[in-house]
This record gives C-alpha cells, structure tokens and sequence, in this order.
C-alpha cells in the first residue's frame, strides 16, 4: 500500500453505526436517482411514443421507481457499511470529516488519483464503443447523443454515486466478507486473494446488471453480452480496487469521470 493509502491502524474507536454517513450517503443517492430521470426519459422516448399505453402516468411511474430505488439503496448502503466496517472498507474521507477522525490520505491524493483513474478508463472503454456503435445503434453511447450536454453531464452522478454504492459499498464488501468467512478460518482483515475473487464477481454483476434496461432498446446478442461484460467488467474492477486501496469517495469521482468521457465528451466522436 502506498504512502497515501489509509492509516486504519491508528484510528479511534469506531462507533457502533455511522448513521451520519449513512444519512449523507442515502441523500447523495437519492439525488444521483434525480440526475439520471432526464437522460433516461431521453433515450427512453421512442417507447414512450410507441403508441402502448403505459399502466400509470409517467410521473406515478416515476416516483414509483424512485421509491423504489430509495428502498433498495437504504438496503444497500446499511448493509454495505456493516459488511465493509469489518474489513476496513468504506468511506474514510467523509467518515473523517463526519467524525473528526484523522486520515493519513489526503482529499486531493484520493480524489485526484481517482479523477485520473477514471478518465483512463473512460478512453478506454470508449474507443472500442466508437467502433461498435456503426453496427449497434442501440448503444446507450448512441442514444444519449441525441440529448442535451446537460443531461449526459449530470447523469454522471447517477454512476458515481449510486453505482458505486451497489457495486462497491455493497456488492463487493458483501461479497468480500463472505469470504472472509469462507476462505480465511484464521487469517484477520482483507486477504488480496478474497478481494480479487469479491471484486471480480461484483465486476460480472455490474455487466450483466446493465442488460436489462439495454434489452428494451436494442436486441441482446451473443456480441451484446459480451460488450456488456468486457466494457463493464473493466472499469468495475479498476474502480473495486480503488475502493479497497484508497476508499470509496475515490472509487466515486472515477466513475463520474470515465462517465463524463463516455457521455459528455463521447457523442462528439461519432461519425453521423
């Protein structure tokens, strides 16, 4: 671990539940949940033109899907900080500023590193888009071109906020402690073997996670699948590791920025 990476040795006493970060978590959720609602409708509209009625209005629609996000990212945030407190996995920036504790990390170390982790990772994924989307016109790439800067920048925030907490927070420090229960009978913490097993795993649910809600704008193929996975899988394991060697507020900002390359700066790339 590097100079900057987080002195969980030295730290106090951990209260027993950090309702205060979970608080400010589940409210930074619930306005990644609104900044994705114009970008979705957006892409979305071709259905919602198609001339089949909808069972409710739109905004009932709407409010449904938020409640019924809020439920499952106050799940995910609860059992995330529980799950990852056990194997000094969390938040350590904010749960410093929240808590008074000290932190070896600096803010812009962990939030400077991560930015530029994501932009890496956002021209990566993003070449080997450009040269799919002439023959899958369905790609969200494609689709979101067609909106407003606006909304293809502010949607960013749904990623990097509420992604990050069903992957990281969630998945992978379930997925972790799970194994730790599993695979290190004697051994304490974090092992690099169940991190890697956890982060992958967690890495293959993000990409599948996303087919569904692709299959109601293009057909899922063979190709599509493996896209889905490939072009997922890399930057959910760049940002697991981020989340495990430098905290999730880094694992965050990343995926906001590789989100901001692909949608804000992408749609300028492609050949029309």
């Amino acid at each position: 671990m590097s100079s900057e990476s987080i002195d969980r040795a030295h730290q106090p006493a951990q209260v027993s539940f950090p309702w205060r970060l979970f608080w400010l978590l589940l409210i930074a959720a619930i306005v990644g949940v609104g900044a994705a609602v114009p970008l979705v409708l957006e892409v979305f509209q071709p259905l919602l033109k198609s001339g089949e009625p909808l069972p409710f209005p739109l905004p009932i629609i709407i409010a449904i899907g938020i409640a019924q996000n809020l439920i499952l990212l106050s799940v995910a945030i609860g059992v995330g900080l529980l799950a990852g407190r056990k194997l000094g996995l969390g938040a350590p920036l904010l749960e410093g500023w929240l808590y008074g504790r000290q932190v070896r990390q600096s803010v812009g170390g962990s939030l400077g590193f991560g930015a530029m982790v994501g932009i890496a990772v956002g021209v990566v994924v993003l070449v080997p888009l450009l040269i799919a989307a002439p023959h899958l016109p369905g790609l969200p790439l494609v689709s979101a071109a067609r909106a407003a800067l606006w909304k293809r920048v502010i949607v960013g925030l749904y990623g990097g906020i509420d992604e990050e907490i069903l992957t990281r927070l969630f998945l992978l420090s379930l997925f972790a402690w799970l194994g730790t229960k599993l695979f290190q009978k004697r051994e304490a913490g974090l092992s690099a073997k169940v991190f890697w097993i956890a982060n992958i795993v967690a890495a293959v649910l993000f990409g599948l996670g996303h087919l569904p809600s692709a299959s109601l704008v293009m057909q899922i193929t063979p190709a599509v699948v493996v896209i889905a996975l490939v072009l997922n899988g890399i930057p959910a394991v760049t940002f697991g590791y981020l989340y495990w060697r430098r905290g999730l507020e880094s694992a965050m900002i990343a995926h906001f920025c590789a989100d901001f390359v692909l949608y804000a700066i992408g749609p300028a790339f492609l050949k029309t």
